[in-house]
């Protein structure tokens, strides 16, 4: 958090241009008005692109899962590793946040390598993880998309005052279980 203000950079460098402090806080607003858990990461990926051209996120719906992928459409160097676990914890946090509700993952994959850190995915993704694929993605129950959102404009401004740990940490409450 202290690197994003310093630099006023929330990609703290990942892209071509710099993500000015507030970008990801926009991307929330615009999606929190949103019926249901499906628009509003709808919104929330055709929206990124409005931040940067450097990557581009879906969602899609197929065989009853939920894929949220992220595709690169520029080189993004050393950086690509934290840039793409970075954008899908973010996405994957905010969406939790919004529904009130942990969603447990499917699968998790990146198109890199395993890094020697490959056991800390299992922390931040809790699900199997594969290397060496096509594009980053995560994927889980579509049944989540149909669900209302939980959180007001009051809400908003709280998670806003301390949001980098929805997109460190699981998120930890599960009120549909």
């Amino acid at each position: 958090g202290a690197a994003m203000r310093e630099l006023d950079d929330e990609a703290l460098g990942w892209f071509g241009r710099k993500l000015p402090w507030g970008s990801y806080g926009m991307l929330v607003r615009a999606s929190i008005s949103a019926p249901t858990l499906g628009i509003a990461l709808q919104r929330w990926c055709r929206h990124h692109s409005l931040l940067t051209r450097d990557i581009a996120v879906q969602l899609r719906v197929a065989d009853g899962r939920a894929t949220i992928t992220v595709t690169e459409r520029a080189e993004l160097g050393a950086l690509q590793e934290f840039c793409l676990v970075s954008v899908l914890r973010n996405i994957l946090g905010v969406a939790c946040w919004l529904v009130d509700s942990r969603i447990p993952l499917h699968a998790a994959q990146f198109p890199f390598r395993a890094p020697p850190h490959q056991e800390a995915y299992a922390v931040l993704f809790s699900s199997t993880t594969r290397f060496g694929a096509p594009a980053a993605s995560v994927s889980f129950d579509a049944r989540y998309l149909a669900l209302p959102l939980r959180r007001d404009e009051a809400a908003l401004q709280l998670m806003l005052q301390n949001a980098l740990p929805l997109t460190v940490l699981q998120y930890r409450r599960d009120r549909l279980l």
